[in-house]
């Protein structure tokens, strides 16, 4: 846990504009469920994937692939991974923490800004998480065909229907 306190509290005095997305947002929203990763969509302009990368370097994690962290922030290497390797995300390991991997979407995965603006906060301490919101996450977790994707769906939709009836 105090590994993705690092990570948030890092990026968040960064002023990293990010979303957390996947299993971990799964989590954060009440389900338990296993994952190995923390998925986050950034907005992906320039100055604020700079912002990211500066951060990330802090941390001391670096990039599965064998490229430059720095080449994230070029939006042709990114349509390049995308069409030539099918790459879906940006993945970063730290090697003094193995299980820990952290995946940035290279393409977003939604409307960002307008995800952004309805982005759910919750605190880890005094740490608030960014998450997107649940309707943002069922719609995203639709589109894999995963079977733990439509589990996820399942509980997410739960947990909406007992927060309309709150």
């Amino acid at each position: 846990m105090e590994i993705f306190k690092r990570l948030f509290d890092t990026l968040n005095r960064a002023g990293v504009e990010y979303l957390v997305c996947g299993g971990i947002a799964v989590n954060l929203y009440g389900i338990e469920r296993a994952t190995a990763d923390i998925d986050l969509a950034v907005r992906l302009d320039e100055e604020n994937l700079g912002r990211f990368v500066t951060a990330v370097k802090e941390l001391g994690l670096k990039p599965k692939m064998p490229v430059r962290l720095e080449e994230l922030t070029e939006p042709g290497k990114r349509e390049e991974w995308r069409k030539e390797k099918g790459m879906v995300v940006f993945s970063l390991y730290d090697e003094e923490a193995p299980f820990f991997l952290l995946d940035v979407f290279i393409e977003a995965p939604f409307d960002f800004q307008n995800i952004y603006q309805r982005r759910t906060e919750i605190r880890l301490g005094d740490i608030a998480i960014p998450l997107a919101p649940i309707d943002a996450l069922i719609e995203m977790k639709e589109k894999t065909g995963r079977p733990q994707d439509g589990a996820d769906v399942f509980y997410l939709k739960k947990i909406m229907e007992e927060w309309k009836d709150d």
